[in-house]
């Protein structure tokens, strides 16, 4: 398997004063499932931020797909994260006044993807959510919200997915649910997962885990 990520000596020391990773060395293989767990403030969103590209590091590279993302321009960035990574919140951040089915064909749209809303029916079929297509996110459970913001990441086909607490809204049950469907996706398609959580109960799911405490890996 070849090498995804490759974070060095990361560092991430934010305005306040809060050291929130002290020094990360970690590398992540294509295809794997990996679990990002320790308690909270741990940084574990601090560091899928910075994979992400969605913040910058005080100190250390991140290395996405051989590409050393750090110092890229911003506008690069933003069009290699279009193109290989998605990153699932523990907030949905669904637009309220659009549909389910509107949701997912803006994302496609905005990243030039043809007939987007027949790939957004696609997805929606695959996950399980074509009888809710016309529905507003009101209308759904937190579940169903989940699912449909991970059915928004999949528009853009990513080989890396990134989730922070994805079921951190969730009850136990939702939250096997969303793990499955990320299991599957893993096996089937050969996407790359690194997914943080504190639920204990979540991590026979992974192929490997990542403990954090105190910004450094365990």
């Amino acid at each position: 398997m070849s090498e995804v990520i490759k974070v060095v000596n990361l560092k991430k020391v934010y305005k306040d004063g809060t050291k929130a990773l002290k020094g990360i060395n970690l590398t992540i293989k294509e295809g794997e499932f990996c679990g990002l767990m320790g308690p909270s403030g741990s940084g574990k969103s601090s560091l899928l931020h910075l994979i992400a590209g969605l913040d910058r590091p005080t100190e250390g590279s991140v290395w996405v797909l051989g590409k050393e993302i750090t110092s890229m321009e911003e506008d690069k960035l933003a069009e290699f994260r279009k193109k290989n990574i998605a990153f699932v919140f523990q907030f949905y951040y669904l637009l309220e006044d659009f549909s389910v089915l509107e949701n997912l064909v803006i994302i496609g749209q905005m990243a030039g993807i043809k007939d987007a809303e027949r790939k957004a029916l696609d997805i929606l079929r695959f996950l399980r959510l074509e009888d809710k297509a016309k529905h507003k996110p009101s209308q759904l459970s937190g579940g169903q919200m989940q699912r449909v913001a991970i059915g928004r990441a999949l528009m853009l086909e990513p080989k890396i997915l990134l989730a922070d607490e994805p079921t951190g809204n969730l009850d136990l049950e939702e939250g096997t649910r969303i793990f499955e469907l990320f299991k599957h996706l893993n096996e089937e398609k050969g996407i790359t997962f690194v997914v943080a959580t504190h639920n204990t109960e979540l991590s026979r799911f992974f192929s490997r885990i990542i403990k954090l405490r105190d910004g450094m890996i365990l």
